[in-house]
């Protein structure tokens, strides 16, 4: 199970959008809890309408999620419509590796999308890693899985 780390922003219709599509993840197991970083008026009103749990820092989100893996993704994200099962792939492998969650191309354009990582918990406990230590030890972890889309 994965616990999904969002920084927020003011932007609470990218919030809610993406908010929503985790909901079938969390209803088939795959997500356990989603915690939103940062989070301020309608944000915050809106992430703990969906039963989000907040928190004022990456550090402190960190150490109160409980599952075995946590991923961050941008607000900005668009979910694959198969990213559950390239996930659960990824999640299957042994040992445990951190992955570099990218968009697929749209036609031929090369242009970087939104990004995102994920990565066994305590991983950043262990390393006292933060979340740009982890999107790049998630770059360099050489598994790139394909679970975003392009807007």
């Amino acid at each position: 199970m994965i616990s999904i780390l969002l920084t927020a922003s003011d932007d609470a219709k990218a919030l809610a959008r993406l908010l929503t599509a985790l909901v079938p993840a969390a209803a088939e197991g795959l997500v356990r809890e989603v915690a939103v970083i940062g989070a301020a008026g309608a944000s915050a009103a809106l992430a703990d309408d969906a039963g989000a749990d907040l928190f004022d820092d990456f550090g402190a989100a960190t150490a109160r999620v409980r599952g075995p893996w946590i991923a961050g993704l941008p607000l900005t994200a668009t979910l694959a419509p198969d990213w559950m099962e390239i996930l659960g792939v990824h999640l299957a492998r042994d040992p445990p590796t951190p992955a570099h969650l990218v968009a697929r191309p749209a036609g031929f354009s090369f242009a970087r999308g939104p990004e995102g990582w994920l990565a066994p918990k305590g991983l950043e406990a262990s390393a006292g890693l933060v979340e740009q230590d982890l999107q790049r030890l998630a770059r360099r972890s050489g598994r790139r899985l394909r679970v975003l889309d392009r807007r």
